[in-house]
């Protein structure tokens, strides 16, 4: 059976790499009579709508008006058949810039609204736009650095440095813990999440180690528990700034909690039974919720649960 892909993943651009060093072409695409303009301000998105078939992103025609709202010049996206796409980041301001129809939204709170290849390409928009934001000054010597390759490099402007940036992502590993037996599922929380939610054990790859390295370390410092058969299942881009979300399944080796390094403030064993009463009045769990639906913890929580009635 096909697996339906991810929130966030499935960009339908052609990102066509090969024409971003050719600045002249990349110039002439973007005052183009069909560009379209995928405006950010303040890490938000223009929305039109409030129901899931009134709902749409807001892209913008080329004018001169649209680029002098820019904060950084506009990042090639790619195309959509023939028409190119970019990202504009535009300046902050105390109020939204009245730059077209909608409203200034954070993508999570309208993405179960979106149509899935809106959502995904919004959140290409959004993870070039926060690179831009966050690396105005070259890391080597803190000069100036201006965008390059149609706005997927970044060069240093004193001509002794020259030093050049890419975006970056950064992985993260999370993971559905289940125990020998397959009959439990290890969930933890945040004390900063919505009231109630749990998940499955996340965090960031650290530098040295394999990606089942750190499912390991992470597992055990989150939650005192150590694992091991450590499997891959599924990745999700999580551009909330700049992550990819790479999921796994792992096994128990042993299932008393211990909340090492206090990053978590509940941790639990949960069966089959007792996730599928989260949220349901009248039982034990009716405080409980599960992970967003469209988050990859949700998926490693519902394809779990799918394995056994």
């Amino acid at each position: 059976m096909t697996r339906k892909p991810l929130t966030y993943s499935g960009v339908p651009l052609d990102r066509a790499a090969e024409l971003r060093a050719d600045a002249d072409r990349i110039a002439r695409l973007l005052k183009s009579a069909t560009a379209r303009f995928v405006p950010v301000w303040t890490q938000r998105h223009l929305i039109a709508g409030t129901t899931p078939d009134q709902t749409r992103a807001v892209t913008l025609e080329y004018s001169e008006s649209v680029l002098e709202a820019a904060a950084v010049s506009p990042v090639f996206l790619g195309f959509d058949g023939d028409t190119p796409w970019f990202a504009l980041g535009l300046k902050d301001s105390e109020t939204p810039p009245q730059i077209g129809p909608g409203e200034f939204r954070i993508l999570n709170e309208v993405v179960s609204l979106l149509p899935a290849r809106e959502a995904a390409t919004l959140a290409y928009a959004r993870a070039m736009v926060i690179w831009h934001a966050n690396h105005m000054h070259c890391g080597r010597c803190g000069s100036p650095a201006a965008s390059t390759e149609g706005g997927h490099s970044r060069t240093c402007t004193n001509s002794a440095c020259g030093h050049r940036s890419f975006p970056r992502t950064d992985p993260a590993v999370i993971t559905l813990i289940e125990d020998q037996a397959g009959e439990r599922a290890l969930m933890g929380r945040q004390a900063k999440w919505v009231n109630g939610m749990y998940s499955t054990i996340a965090g960031f790859v650290e530098p040295g180690e394999s990606l089942e390295e750190s499912v390991m370390r992470e597992t055990y410092e989150e939650t005192g528990v150590r694992v091991a058969d450590v499997r891959y299942l599924a990745s999700q881009p999580w551009p909330f700034p700049a992550s990819i979300m790479l999921g796994f399944r792992a096994k128990a080796v042993t299932t008393e909690i211990n909340l090492v390094d206090d990053e978590l403030e509940d941790c639990q064993w949960f069966t089959r039974e007792d996730l599928r009463a989260f949220g349901k009045p009248g039982t034990p769990h009716a405080d409980k919720r599960l992970p967003n639906p469209f988050s990859i913890s949700r998926f490693l929580v519902d394809t779990w649960l799918a394995e056994k009635p």
